[in-house]
């Protein structure tokens, strides 16, 4: 080992000391053999050359075997872009002779998966080992593993030899990925009404090799409420997606249906369901989430502007029906209100300080009549009338503050006066404006 430090030892050249090559070459061998036997398949990239020996015929007992002539290798496995396959036959009485050596189609079929070979094997004296090749045919198209025999001959009868090592088995590993079939948008998609269709985007990912179909339907989801019905919301469809090698996407458009006028005032968000079933080959695989949600909802747009409408019809209905005594009840009342959005908008902490701040004034306001009363002519006098008495209010306070901080009377109207007059009127005048 070349040294006396045993942390520089590495187990693999202490077991060839302690044990020797053949032992490490049978555990190997018994871990390829063990996996084989429990399924696991090997793990392969695309385009990968891999080439496995899992039986050796030396583990057989001599007399299951042929006296003259046998396979190195009972079991082979091979990538299929491995593009060929090296078989060995031993001369065991190592003296000169002959063998036929020709393949046997399996799940594997000639000139498909690979290229027959049918030949003679020629030994001169001493000759221990001979090699030929089987070649192996590569393709896009996911298939499950096959296999195809290799059977040695008595080359002047065509009888085949006797013993368990005249006759190889070879797998071959397809090492294409037709990958998952998902959907693009995993939450949801939302469409308005007023959309003639909807596009659903299917992919394929994690590998795109060959080719892989996968059925679709859209499907109805009960018959209880805010549930879209076909033939009323969306025209049922069902059909079959086909992804050609390399291709990672397909849409399919579902129509939905245009409503009346009369029905869309009534119309409320409904869903559908679009369903992804039976994917062919059995090497792609589809996603768990193979149901995708589709909700026709109300176009937000369309629906801010016919609730304005709504609200200012209503509150024109209203102020039409106040009446002078209800003004003195709704001022001293505080409530949720909706905003612009439809929304209602839930009361404050500022809002209640604000509201039994100013309850005297709203209080005060009150006593100005409806704008309905005789044409509104009493509502704008006395609105001016009020007006004019803040303003006035204001101007006192103003002088009464300038006095105090010893400012002239030009500068007070000039500032607190317009601060409290006219500057409330510019920003009611924008809202209103607005």
């Amino acid at each position: 080992m070349k040294t006396d430090q045993i942390d520089k030892v590495s187990l693999e050249e202490l077991k060839k000391i302690v044990e020797g090559e053949g032992m490490i070459s049978r555990i190997k061998y018994r871990k390829q053999v063990n996996n084989f036997m429990t399924g696991k398949r090997p793990v392969i990239a695309k385009y990968e050359k891999m080439k496995l020996e899992h039986a050796h015929a030396d583990q057989l007992d001599e007399h299951v075997k042929n006296e003259n002539y046998g396979f190195q290798c009972l079991h082979y496995s091979v990538s299929e872009s491995s593009g060929k396959l090296t078989i060995a036959v031993v001369n065991k009485r190592r003296q000169a002779g002959s063998v036929r050596a020709c393949t046997i189609d399996g799940d594997a079929k000639a000139n498909e998966d690979y290229i027959p070979f049918d030949g003679i094997i020629e030994f001169g004296n001493g000759e221990h080992t001979k090699t030929f090749d089987v070649g192996i045919k590569d393709d896009d198209n996911w298939e499950p593993d096959e296999d195809f025999f290799v059977q040695l001959y008595e080359p002047n009868t065509n009888e085949e030899l006797v013993g368990q090592d005249t006759k190889s088995r070879v797998t071959i590993i397809d090492d294409d990925k037709p990958g998952q079939i998902c959907f693009e948008n995993t939450k949801g998609i939302k469409v308005a009404p007023t959309e003639e269709q909807c596009e659903i985007k299917v992919i394929r990912k994690n590998g795109s090799d060959g080719r892989v179909t996968v059925d679709y339907e859209t499907i109805q989801l009960g018959h209880q409420e805010h549930v879209a019905q076909a033939g009323k919301h969306f025209e049922g469809t069902s059909g079959q997606l086909v992804f050609e090698n390399q291709e990672t996407q397909k849409s399919v458009f579902v129509k939905i249906m245009q409503l009346s006028e009369d029905e869309a005032d009534e119309y409320s968000d409904n869903a559908f369901g679009f369903q992804l079933k039976n994917v062919h080959p059995e090497g792609a695989k589809l996603s768990k989430k193979s149901l995708q949600i589709v909700n026709i909802v109300t176009d937000l747009d369309m629906k801010k502007k016919a609730d304005a409408y709504a609200q200012l019809i209503a509150k024109l209905d209203q102020e039409e029906e106040k009446t002078w005594g209800s003004q003195f009840i709704t001022a001293c009342m505080l409530h949720p209100t909706k905003g612009d959005d439809g929304e209602i908008q839930d009361i404050e902490a500022l809002d209640a300080v604000l509201h039994f701040a100013t309850i005297g004034w709203k209080l005060f306001f009150s006593i100005i009549p409806p704008a309905h009363y005789f044409g509104g002519i009493p509502c704008f006098f006395i609105s001016l009338a009020v007006i004019g008495l803040v303003t006035f209010v204001v101007g006192e306070f103003a002088n009464l503050f300038g006095c105090v901080l010893g400012i002239k009377p030009g500068v007070t109207a000039i500032t607190f006066v317009a601060l409290g007059t006219s500057l409330p009127d510019t920003f009611a005048s924008m809202q209103a404006a607005q």
